[in-house]
């Protein structure tokens, strides 16, 4: 029995996303502030694609699994059935903000961004599923380019403080502290990027907190709710679940992967190729997880197996029975965010070459005085002059990105809402048809602008993409998903995100070294290209006559 959705006023919308504008936040310094810190701990332009892997694949992992669990769950104590899970994320993500501008060494700022990663994806699927579970199908657009709004606002916030930091607090010659012997240990993450991060920590609790309290979810029907209890009765908790399911997952690839470096030296050093051997060995060992566990339910352990890994097999089977609407916006996305996962990474870097003249020998020449000094080495004058210009001008750069970043998010609040009325003129999939080129517009602009002022132009073509992104897929989205698998495919658009996300990070780095010359301008003008890609594919997405904005939405009708 389908329950009868009442329609929200506008501030009851507003409520219930305000708790996005904290993910976002927390989103907004990943993007920014990640890749810069890793390079400030000596990271190279090659390696920043790997060492961004824990977003894709927590994506990847935590969403799907997250989203079949919450589609049966009901837990009035905790708060219903999606608000428990987003307030744990948002909890874990935190404690991880406002651990990360500590970290002392690479290895530990890459393991803190995977438990933050967890916790923002934990905190994120529950989100989008929230809003369809909430609205009627007439509000779906309006609400999810609300959340698209908080998406710019916290992204505008978490940039701009970036960037009024870098400004307020940034001590010349101080710079990070780079040659400050009686420190226990030798860092040069900038002291101003510790304030972005606790202002985050802050606001990811505090928004979602909000949303929890200011909004209650629907109660499942009668029927529905006596099927998430037979469910749930052969069922372990949702913990044990998680934890299951990624041990299961993880162990044998991980294991494999092990036994095949070994056997191949070679491959210990070519770390991407050995990460590409671990995925094909991950892929084919869930295959072969979900045909052994099909094929004998009638043995008991194995439907033991089965129960604990239900939201593993909810999400293969939905993933075969997903409409062709889905198919056709995997193949936008796959070049859509392989593209912006490119910007994000590559962005700050691109700016220290294209405004501040940085060049990779520079780079070199920086890294070798930084080693030499961590190794006990007496460093001249001269080197550590050049070596805090360059530190001085990386940070700028950094702050720069935060301003630009800032800027597109500021836009993208803006115009957010405004979507809504121009999509029920001319059709969703028109609005972002070009929104998608616009996006490229700005990219493939912006190497070959070298006034920091003039850069923030593009920022606002982008800004308008950002808006469509963010919001118009998923309200088409929910038209065309089952009610009652919402939270498992939502968790599968996710999947159509992280995957390109994935293929990025294994594939990028070789990419940019031998192919694009190891430049981050050319790193930007091939996501350009790609995003051109993108709005070509978007112009076969066609919804269900019944579920048309505007008949200017019209095309092959599918289901």
């Amino acid at each position: 029995m389908k329950i009868v959705k009442p329609k929200l006023n506008f501030w009851q919308i507003w409520n219930m996303n305000v708790g996005f504008f904290g993910i976002q936040f927390s989103f907004g310094l990943q993007q920014t502030a990640v890749s810069p810190i890793f390079s400030f701990l000596g990271a190279h332009h090659d390696e920043l694609p790997l060492l961004n892997l824990a977003g894709p694949v927590t994506g990847l992992l935590i969403q799907p699994i997250i989203g079949a669990i919450s589609d049966k769950t009901w837990s009035p104590k905790w708060g219903g059935r999606r608000k428990p899970f987003f307030l744990i994320g948002a909890i874990l993500a935190s404690l991880c903000l406002f651990a990360f501008p500590f970290s002392p060494e690479l290895w530990f700022a890459v393991g803190l961004l995977w438990i933050l990663d967890a916790g923002n994806n934990t905190a994120m699927e529950p989100y989008r599923a929230f809003v369809g579970d909430k609205l009627p199908d007439e509000q779906l657009t309006f609400g999810y380019q609300m959340q698209s709004l908080f998406v710019g606002a916290g992204i505008t916030l978490a940039n701009i403080s970036l960037f009024a930091f870098q400004h307020w607090f940034s001590v010349s010659g101080e710079t990070g502290g780079l040659f400050d012997t009686s420190a226990e240990t030798v860092s040069s993450i900038p002291t101003w990027v510790y304030y972005s991060f606790f202002l985050g920590a802050l606001a990811s609790i505090g928004t979602v907190m909000w949303s929890v309290w200011k909004t209650p979810e629907i109660p499942p029907s009668d029927e529905e709710l006596e099927e998430i209890k037979a469910h749930n009765e052969n069922t372990p908790a949702p913990i044990i679940q998680i934890l299951s399911v990624l041990l299961v997952i993880f162990s044998v690839p991980l294991l494999l992967g092990y036994v095949t470096g070994e056997l191949i030296p070679e491959l210990w050093d070519n770390i991407n190729l050995w990460v590409v051997i671990v995925l094909v060995y991950a892929f084919l060992w869930l295959f072969a997880l979900y045909r052994i566990i099909k094929r004998n339910k009638s043995n008991s352990t194995i439907a033991k197996l089965g129960d604990t890994l239900d939201p593993l097999l909810e999400a293969a089977e939905a993933i075969g029975e997903m409409p062709g609407f889905l198919w056709k916006l995997a193949a936008v996305y796959l070049f859509q965010w392989y593209a912006l996962f490119v910007y994000w990474q590559f962005m700050p870097p691109m700016l220290r070459t294209s405004l501040y003249g940085i060049s990779n020998e520079d780079n070199t020449k920086f890294e070798g005085i930084m080693e030499s000094f961590k190794a006990g080495a007496e460093i001249s004058t001269q080197d550590k002059a050049f070596a805090e210009n360059i530190q001085s001008l990386a940070e700028q750069a950094l702050g720069h990105a935060g301003l630009m970043n800032g800027t597109y998010n500021f836009v993208t609040m803006l115009v957010a809402l405004a979507l809504v009325p121009v999509a029920s003129r001319i059709g969703s999939k028109l609005v972002y048809v070009v929104c998608l080129f616009l996006t490229a517009i700005a990219m493939l602009s912006m190497p070959y602008i070298t006034d920091k002022w003039l850069l923030l132009l593009p920022m606002v073509f982008f800004g308008i993409g950002w808006a469509a992104m963010m919001g118009i897929p998923y309200a088409m989205v929910s038209k065309v998903i089952p009610e009652e698998r919402r939270g498992v495919y939502m968790g599968i658009v996710n999947m159509m995100i992280v995957i390109p996300m994935l293929l990025q990070t294994v594939s990028f780095g070789p990419l940019i070294k031998n192919v694009l010359s190891n430049d981050a301008t050319y790193a930007i003008l091939f996501a350009g290209a790609f995003f051109f890609i993108a709005g070509i594919l978007a112009m076969r997405l066609n919804l269900p006559k019944e579920k048309l904005d505007n008949r200017l939405d019209a095309g092959a009708i599918e289901q």
